[in-house]
């Protein structure tokens, strides 16, 4: 009785801070001008925040929430899309007082621009951002606020296509080509074979080291330090100004142009990383 008046009481005290959060998630968008689609994220996060008894609620889930409730018209369907999203992304929310919950992906970050654009790195650790705590929020909310809302989605549906699981893509493949002979056509099996590929040159590497695979959004963050690496270097004197030039993209990045770039840097660095 106790762990459960105590568990209650947690509980009370996160509904306000969800409550502060809801309204200012997507703002900009007209669905939120209904007090309905507010209180269907509002009921969503509040019932997770009950049954994750380990992380609770944090700032930021709403924003990984708010597509769910978009997309889905049931509010059944979204609350188990969202809860086996959270299921994936849970660690993120994971902070002590010593650590952070992306503490290993922003390590795996400070490396990875090491490696491709050791200027930058040595700039950033110059103005004391080593620990790459700027990148703090891409990878808290995958990119939720960096992209539109409509590029986010793209982003996310090809992340976790590139990550696709490797044997299970096999078969997928395998499926796939035997269906493109009946038909006389390889352009389906030329653009299913994209599906898992950032993942299978993960898997070749990690059979050549100890080290488990990065994943892919460690090299989107890294994507987009590259890209703005001339500003940065030039312009930034101070960790603010590091998270002024950050800021100032909010909203104005492309999606494509982003996994591209993932891409090609994830290349390059196993590349480098087998050279060294």
């Amino acid at each position: 009785m106790v762990l459960w008046t105590r568990k209650l009481s947690k509980w009370m005290l996160t509904l306000h801070q969800i409550g502060l959060d809801v309204v200012r998630t997507d703002r900009t968008l007209v669905f939120y001008e209904k007090q309905e689609n507010l209180s269907k994220l509002w009921d969503i996060l509040a019932v997770y925040a009950w049954i994750d008894t380990d992380v609770g609620y944090c700032q930021g889930m709403s924003d990984l929430c708010s597509p769910m409730i978009i997309l889905l018209n049931d509010e059944a369907d979204a609350f188990w899309c969202f809860e086996r999203l959270m299921r994936r992304l849970r660690g993120n929310f994971r902070c002590t007082e010593s650590s952070v919950g992306v503490e290993a992906q922003l390590s795996n970050l400070a490396s990875i621009t090491q490696v491709i654009d050791p200027k930058l790195h040595q700039h950033l650790e110059t103005l004391g951002g080593g620990d790459y705590l700027f990148a703090f929020r891409m990878l808290m909310v995958l990119f939720r606020r960096e992209f539109s809302f409509c590029d986010s989605l793209y982003l996310w549906e090809m992340m976790w296509a590139l990550e696709y699981d490797p044997d299970l893509f096999s078969l997928y493949e395998e499926a796939e080509l035997v269906g493109d002979k009946a038909d006389g056509s390889k352009a389906k099996a030329k653009s299913v074979r994209q599906c898992g590929k950032f993942e299978r040159e993960n898997m070749k590497n990690k059979g050549k080291n100890s080290e488990a695979p990065l994943p892919i959004s460690v090299f989107l963050v890294a994507s987009v330090l590259k890209d703005k690496s001339s500003k940065l270097l030039q312009e930034a004197r101070g960790l603010d100004d590091v998270v002024k030039i950050l800021n100032d993209i909010t909203g104005n990045l492309d999606a494509r142009k982003a996994c591209s770039g993932a891409m090609k840097l994830h290349k390059k660095y196993l590349k480098k990383a087998k050279q060294a």
